[in-house]
Parts: structure tokens; C-alpha cells; sequence
């Protein structure tokens, strides 16, 4: 929220909050905002502080912020707990810290979450952007996302979606129906919630929020924090996304260290290659490591190999190079061991898919925008002061907002293989897919039949590649 701090200020600034309410001395109001797997345990640590588990039956309530007016909550504050003492309600996922500003945040994590099977997630995310474009119950119920017009759409997502979103769209929604959950229509209720600070919270009782998506500039965020307390959780990010080196390494220490394992370098540095962009996610193959190395007190990057999953999906720049290089040695082992991980079937189908169409149209602008300018001996350096300023928008787009060094990866690899075997490629990936969805063909054997199909026959420019 404001100055961002290490993992370990966090965490000495929450003990500090704790041992203050357990001498009694607790605030009013609490903000903890960030990754839902440490908000939530955090809640749940003052709460016990506060209200013994005798108690917590009548005085503990909790709401969710995107389906519960201010007003109502103020009301449930001012009653007094049905025992002596004190009355925590609390309050998650609330709609007055965020700002239509976060919608694209909300979008991505939305979408992230549903890849990696976080359907509940995927769900609640889903949620929080309905509520805050105003939508009503019925509205959301009955909508059907793929004859919405563009505009609409970019009004409640931030962003345009293309048609694989829509479709994932509709199965998250089709999850929150199944689930019956619901949304009200979005209000904003930081004055209500600030003039009520204002005057004061009762001494016997205490407000809690937490909050995934918080935008730090709204008044009543800065109104928490002068008469309350904020914990910020969140982990710090690159521009990409990604989570930080610092936040991985805080992160491994703190998964490691409650195991007392230590990391050997080479495990290390490719648990930092793998970690990709959710904590929570992290943090649970951390703990998965930790147990699967059982009484050994080192991890080795042979046991990271083994169980830790790719989360960046480093695996996939390596695979399609290998691919485009008809380098059966290296692309035949990481599929396998994808396999082996139990990576769902279409979702690498999808994205093996979507590298080959990547890979075919920086092809395309090889032999069009960039003729006779692509050298196989060009350096990094080179391509980025001679070659990249000539790459057209349309190349561009369809890369988005990627490092250069992506590209410049990208035009190595599509410079061995010719656009013609790419295409025979694409279109040999859509019938798995249909024989995928419409029998019950084995996916792993069709999956390593395209490899091995594909580096057999040769897709390499200096063969004439062709797959049946």
C-alpha cells in the first residue's frame, strides 16, 4: 500500500500487531491486504487472540464484502457480542478498496487462476469484477459472454478478450452458477465507511477486512491506516507479472526454513526459474518439495526436477526450440516429464499450439518485413539496434508486451523451420484436439506421436518437412 517492505518486515510488523492485541492493546480497524494464503492465516491469528474459541460462536461474524452493503456491517459493529469481551467481525474481499483502475489485475489473476485449477479462485475474481461494473444478480446470471459487444466487455474486464478467454469466461461463470454463488450491485461505500471511522469504532469490538486487490490511493485506505492498522502481503512482482527474486527467496527461506531443509544452489536457482507468478501456489510446491525429500535435510535440483512443477512455464521455450530444431532428445523429455507431473492434456495442447502460431508468425515477418535482413550470426545486441525497430506492429501485437529477448529467442527459433511445416503442424495439433474432445484416444500417446511424427519427418528449413 504505501512504501512496499522485505517479506520479513511484513511479518515483524504483523508480530508486533499481535502481541499488542494480546496485551489488550488492539486497534479498531484492520486492513490486511495481499495473497489471499497469507491474509487468511493472518486473519485467523488475530481473531484467536481476540476471541477465545468459547465465544467465537456468537461473537465472531463474518461477511463477504462483495455481496454485503457497509451499512450492514456497521449495524452488525454496533450491536454487542452476545458474551462479554470482545466482538471481531470480519469482513473479506470487500469492494470499497478497489477501483475500477484494478480491473485488469482482477482480469489477469482471474485467468491465471483457472489455468492452474484454482476454480474457486477463478470464481471470486470473477465476482469482485461483476460487483464493480454494477451488475445485478439476474444481469449476471443470464449473461452469455461470447455475443457480448467488445465494449461491454472491456467496461467489466479492463481489457479485450480474446476468443480462448471467452470460452474460459464461460466456464467460470458456469462454475459460480454450480456453486450458486451470487453478486450484488456494486456500491461504493468508502464515505459510509469513513465517517463511521471518524466517529469512532465501539471499544468491544473490532473490524477486520482482508482484501486481494486494494488500490492504495482511495481515501479509505489512507483513513485505515491513520486510525487503524495495514499489513500489505503482497508479494512484490516484475512489470511481467512474475514474482520478484526477492519475493521467491523470501519465500523459499520461509517454506524451507519451518521444514529446517536448506536448498543446494543449482535447486535454487531453478526453483526461481520454475516460480512463476502466484505465491500461494508457490508455497504449496514448496511444501510438496519439502516432503517429498522426507528426512534429508538438503533439496537437490534433482528432486526440484522430480516434483516441483514449472510454474513460469519455462519449459515451453525450451520445448519449442527444441521442436523447431527437430531435436528429439531434447523435446521427447520434457514432454514426458510434463506428462508425468500430470499437466492436464489440452492445456499443452493449447500452448504447444500457441507457441507453433507464435513461432509462424515470427516466420511470416522473417520472410516478409525482415527479408534478406535475419543473419543466423546475428547477437542480441545486434537484433535489438538493427532488426527490432523493423519488426511490424501487427508482429509486435501478437507477441505483446514482451522483453526483447523473447522475440529475438523467437526469431532464432522461427528461422529454422520453414512456414509451410509449421502450418501442416497447427493443423495436425487441431485434429488431436477434435480426437482429444470426441474419443477416448490415449492424450499422452498422441502427444508424443506429434513429437516424435514431427522431429521424424524434419520441420527444419534444411528438410522437407511434412507431417501426415
Amino acid at each position: 500500500m504505501a512504501d512496499r517492505h522485505t517479506g520479513a518486515e511484513r511479518h515483524a510488523e504483523f508480530a508486533a500487531l499481535l502481541r499488542a492485541a494480546h496485551a489488550g492493546e488492539h486497534k479498531g480497524v484492520y486492513l490486511f491486504t495481499g495473497e489471499p494464503f497469507e491474509t487468511r492465516p493472518a486473519a485467523q491469528a488475530l481473531i484467536e487472540l481476540l476471541v477465545p474459541e468459547a465465544r467465537r460462536a456468537f461473537n465472531l461474524e463474518m461477511y463477504d464484502g462483495r455481496v454485503t452493503a457497509v451499512s450492514d456491517v456497521i449495524d452488525s459493529l454496533r450491536t454487542p457480542g452476545f458474551f462479554p469481551g470482545v466482538k471481531v467481525v470480519w469482513v473479506r474481499e470487500s469492494t470499497v478498496f478497489v477501483s475500477g483502475e484494478k480491473r485488469p489485475e482482477l482480469t489477469a489473476a482471474l485467468f491465471r487462476a483457472w489455468s492452474e485449477g484454482r476454480e474457486r479462485d477463478a470464481a471470486d475474481k470473477l465476482l469482485t469484477l461483476i460487483a464493480l461494473a454494477g451488475w445485478a444478480d439476474g444481469q449476471f446470471r443470464e449473461t452469455r459472454w461470447a455475443g457480448m459487444a467488445k465494449t461491454r466487455l472491456r467496461e467489466v474486464f479492463g481489457v479485450e478478450l480474446d476468443a480462448d478467454q471467452l470460452a474460459q469466461l464461460q466456464a467460470v461463470h458456469a462454475a459460480c452458477l454450480a456453486r450458486d454463488l451470487r453478486v450484488e450491485t456494486y456500491r461504493d461505500d468508502g464515505s459510509t465507511l469513513a465517517d463511521f471511522l471518524d466517529a469512532g469504532v465501539p471499544t468491544d469490538a473490532v473490524l477486520l477486512f482482508t482484501a486481494s486487490a486494494v488500490d492504495a490511493r482511495k481515501r479509505i485506505c489512507k483513513r485505515i491506516r491513520e486510525v487503524g492498522a495495514v499489513v500489505d502481503f503482497s508479494a512484490e512482482r516484475l512489470r511481467s507479472g512474475a514474482l520478484s527474486r526477492d519475493a521467491v527467496d523470501e519465500l523459499v527461506r520461509r517454506v524451507a526454513g519451518q521444514a529446517g531443509k536448506r536448498l543446494e544452489p543449482q535447486a535454487h536457482e531453478l526453483i526461481l526459474r520454475r516460480a512463476g507468478t502466484d505465491a500461494a501456489v508457490l508455497a504449496m510446491e514448496l511444501e510438496k518439495l519439502c516432503l517429498y525429500v522426507g528426512e534429508q535435510p538438503a533439496i537437490t535440483a534433482d528432486a526440484v526436477r522430480a516434483v516441483f512443477r514449472d510454474l513460469a512455464e519455462s519449459w515451453i521455450f525450451d520445448f519449442t526450440s527444441a521442436l523447431a530444431g527437430c531435436q528429439l532428445a531434447q523435446a521427447f523429455p520434457l514432454l514426458r516429464g510434463l506428462l508425468a507431473q500430470g499437466e492436464p492434456h489440452l492445456r499443452l495442447l493449447a500452448m504447444v499450439a500457441r507457441e507453433l502460431r507464435l513461432l509462424l508468425v515470427a516466420r511470416e515477418c522473417l520472410d516478409d518485413a525482415l527479408a534478406g535482413k535475419w543473419r543466423s550470426e546475428l547477437n542480441f545486441s545486434a537484433f535489438q539496434a538493427r532488426v527490432l525497430p523493423q519488426v511490424d506492429a501487427a508482429t509486435r501485437e501478437a507477441f505483446g508486451n514482451v522483453h526483447p529477448f523473447v522475440l529475438f529467442r523467437r526469431f532464432q527459433d522461427a528461422a529454422a523451420v520453414r512456414g509451410s511445416a509449421l502450418r501442416r503442424a497447427l493443423i495436425r495439433l487441431s485434429d488431436i484436439d477434435l480426437q482429444l474432445k470426441s474419443s477416448r484416444s490415449d492424450p499422452a500417446v498422441l502427444l508424443e506421436g506429434f513429437v516424435l511424427e514431427w522431429c521424424r519427418t524434419g520441420g527444419s528449413a534444411g528438410q522437407a518437412a511434412r507431417l501426415a
